[in-house]
């Protein structure tokens, strides 16, 4: 349950820090590509999320032997009552990743972004949008979830990859040969998060409400 939440915040993290990096290359991007740096990360998240298995393992039942012959006939045992199900411990991750859009439609109308036609615009009117949704969501996220670079060092420097290294935290790409330890270029210090705040849950399916201005 957590993973899956994990992963879809994450997601939303990365599309909202791609919106602000297609600000700033604008001018070299196609009409098309802001809408593909956003839009891609939350597919990813989203399908991530439905890929990780439930913790929930099923228990088989062992084949109860069967009872020795007896000349008498005995009564048969009286069945004890089943155990009434398990409630959940908590809202559903469902309920997390909604109260977290909700905080994103709130305070930057991402949810609003999301669903616009970017191609309807030039560059020039996205990148004026997008400096705005960028500053918003940037305080939304980082008022819910306090990041922290996997590797504490400058891009562009050199790193040595130790032996044992986690691949989970430390991806190697180029010209990977041979075993570690490793000597790079970091292209990316990574990101992970120290702690997350979200929005208490609510009730219902609304994400946003409806806003109706009264003359």
């Amino acid at each position: 349950m957590r993973a899956r939440v994990t992963a879809l915040l994450i997601s939303l993290v990365v599309a909202a820090s791609l919106a602000g990096v297609g600000f700033y290359l604008r001018e070299n991007l196609p009409p098309w590509a802001l809408g593909a740096m956003v839009g891609l990360p939350l597919l990813g998240g989203i399908l991530t999320a439905l890929l990780i298995p439930s913790p929930e393992s099923k228990r088989e039942e062992a084949p109860s032997a069967s009872p020795p012959t007896s000349p008498e006939p005995k009564e048969p045992a009286p069945k004890e009552p089943a155990p009434p199900p398990a409630k959940p411990s908590g809202p559903p991750p469902e309920a997390y990743l909604a109260s977290f859009l909700g905080a994103l439609q709130r305070e930057g109308r991402f949810l609003d972004f999301l669903q616009e036609d970017l191609s309807r615009y030039d560059d020039a009117q996205i990148g004026a949008a997008v400096r705005s949704i960028h500053e918003k969501l940037k305080v939304a996220v980082f008022e819910m979830v306090e990041l922290s670079p996997v590797i504490e060092a400058k891009e562009g420097t050199e790193v040595l990859v130790e032996e044992g290294f986690d691949p989970q935290s430390i991806r190697l790409i180029g010209n990977v040969k041979g075993k570690p330890p490793f000597k790079g270029l970091l292209r990316h210090p990574g990101w992970r998060f120290r702690k997350m705040r979200l929005p208490k849950p609510k009730k219902g399916e609304v994400l946003a409400p409806a806003e109706v201005e009264i003359p």
